[in-house]
C-alpha cells in the first residue's frame, strides 16, 4: 500500500481532540446545491460500543511518579570523574583526515554515559576522566554508519568535560503536593491525577468512537459528481506540500515520488487527484450533514481553535501551510465544522446492546403488571361462584329468627 503524505482526516481527529464545536459562516460550498452531488447515507441511530474505561493503580503512580520527576533541579559539579550513568556536559570537535565534518561538533551538549548516543568508545572513553580536563579519543564510524560521508572512517575527538549534571528528584510528600497542586495532601493528589487519566482516557475513547461512527457515513455516502473546482484546489494544495517537502529536505521532486511507492509522474497525478477527491467526498458530506441539522459555531470557539495553533506553534500561515496543506482559516473553519458535525452524529447514535436491553425492561414490566391485573381480577367461574353465595347469604340472614324482622 502506497504513503499518502496529506491525511485528509488529519484536521477532523485534530478538531476532536482540541474538544471544539462549530460549522462557521465561511462554508466554501455555500454556492452548491451539494443535493446536486452527494448523497449522504444514514448518519443518525448508527450504532456504537458503548465507552468503558478504568485507571489502575499502577497507572495513577506512573503518572505521579513523572509528575515528581519534571519538577527535579540540577547542578553542575565542577569536581571529581566521570562515571557511567553519569550526565555530562561536553564540547567536542571531530576531525577526519584533519579536517572537521558537518555534525561532527558542538558546544555545551549534555550526554549520559552508557546512552550508546555516540559511536562506540565515545562514552567509554570518557569514564574515570576528571571534569575540566579535555580528552582525545581516536575512533572509527561504523561501516553501516547511517552517513556514507563518515562511515567506515577513522576519526579523531577532542571531547572537553565541561561539568557533570547533578540531578535531584524531590521527595514525594504532602509539602511537595501542596508546593506543585492546588491541593494539600497525597491522598487527594492521586485522586486528582486519577480524575484527570480517566478524563484523557474517556476522551480518548470518545475521540475514536466519533472517527469510527464518521467513517460509516463517509465510506456509506456516494457521490453523484465532483465540483472540480475544488478538486483541482485540493490537488494544487497536494502538489504545494509535496514540493516544499521536497525543498525542506533538499530533494527532487521524483525522489520524494519513490520514497512514496510512486513510480512515474502519470502515478503522481492520479495519486494527488484520488487524495483529493476523498477529501472533497468528506467535505461534502459533513457540509451537508451541517445545512440539515443547523449546526453553527461561535466566534469564542474560533478563537479558541486558532489561540491554541498559536501556541503549538503556528504563528504564520507559511508554516500552516507547509504542515498541513492550507492556510490556518480555511483549517479552521473545516477542523471546527467536522468536530460539530462529529459530536452530533455521537449524540445520536445508539450503544449497541442498550435498545434491547430496554426492550427487555419494558416487555419484562408490561408482563408483570398484566400477572399482577390478571390476579387480582376473578375468572369468570369465581365471578358466578361468588354470586351466588352472596345470594344464598342475603337469603339466609333475612329468613334467620332474631332477623332484621324480627
Amino acid at each position: 500500500m502506497k504513503k499518502r503524505i496529506i491525511p485528509f482526516v488529519l484536521m477532523m481527529c485534530l478538531a476532536v481532540s482540541l474538544g471544539l464545536t462549530g460549522c462557521g459562516s465561511d462554508n466554501p460550498y455555500s454556492g452548491y446545491d451539494l443535493s446536486e452531488y452527494v448523497k449522504t447515507a444514514n448518519y443518525k441511530g448508527l450504532e456504537m460500543e458503548k465507552i468503558e474505561v478504568s485507571v489502575s493503580d499502577e497507572e495513577v503512580s506512573t503518572q505521579v511518579e513523572a509528575n515528581v520527576e519534571d519538577t527535579k533541579t540540577t547542578e553542575e559539579v565542577k569536581e571529581g570523574t566521570v562515571a557511567k550513568n553519569d550526565t555530562v556536559n561536553i564540547d567536542y570537535e571531530g576531525k577526519i583526515d584533519g579536517e572537521t565534518f558537518s555534525g561532527g561538533s558542538a558546544e555545551d551538549t549534555d550526554l549520559t554515559i552508557g546512552s550508546g548516543q555516540f559511536i562506540d568508545g565515545f562514552e567509554d572513553g570518557l569514564i574515570g576522566k576528571p571534569v575540566g580536563s579535555t580528552q582525545t579519543l581516536n575512533l572509527k564510524f561504523p561501516d553501516d554508519y547511517n552517513s556514507s560521508e563518515v562511515a567506515g572512517k577513522d576519526v579523531v575527538f577532542t571531547v572537553t568535560i565541561n561539568h557533570i549534571v547533578k540531578e535531584t528528584i524531590p521527595e514525594y510528600n504532602d509539602a511537595w503536593v501542596a508546593d506543585n497542586s492546588d491541593v494539600e495532601t497525597t491522598a487527594e493528589y492521586e485522586q486528582q491525577v486519577r480524575d484527570e487519566l480517566y478524563k484523557e482516557k474517556e476522551d480518548q475513547a470518545k475521540s475514536d468512537a466519533i472517527s469510527d461512527l464518521w467513517s460509516q457515513v463517509v465510506e456509506s455516502s456516494e457521490v453523484i459528481k465532483y465540483p472540480e473546482d475544488e478538486v483541482n484546489k485540493y490537488v494544487e494544495e497536494i502538489e504545494t506540500q509535496y514540493q516544499a517537502m521536497a525543498d525542506n529536505n533538499g530533494m527532487e521532486l521524483k525522489d520524494l515520488w519513490e520514497q512514496y511507492g510512486i513510480e512515474s509522474e502519470e502515478e503522481y497525478n492520479t495519486e494527488n487527484k484520488e487524495t483529493a477527491q476523498a477529501y472533497v467526498k468528506e467535505q461534502m458530506v459533513m457540509y451537508d450533514i451541517a445545512e440539515k441539522e443547523d449546526l453553527s459555531y461561535t466566534d469564542e470557539e474560533e478563537d479558541e481553535l486558532r489561540t491554541q495553533l498559536e501556541d503549538a506553534g503556528y504563528q504564520d500561515d507559511e508554516t500552516f501551510v507547509e504542515t498541513f496543506g492550507q492556510d490556518m482559516d480555511t483549517y479552521i473553519e473545516l477542523a471546527l465544522t467536522f468536530n460539530k458535525v462529529g459530536e452530533f452524529i455521537y449524540d445520536n447514535a445508539k450503544v449497541a446492546g442498550e435498545e434491547t436491553e430496554s426492550t427487555q425492561e419494558t416487555q419484562s414490566e408490561q408482563t408483570t403488571e398484566a400477572t399482577e391485573a390478571t390476579q387480582a381480577e376473578p375468572s369468570p367461574e369465581e365471578d358466578m361462584s361468588q354470586q351466588d353465595d352472596a345470594g344464598a347469604d342475603d337469603a339466609t340472614s333475612n329468613d334467620q329468627p332474631g332477623g332484621a324482622d324480627a
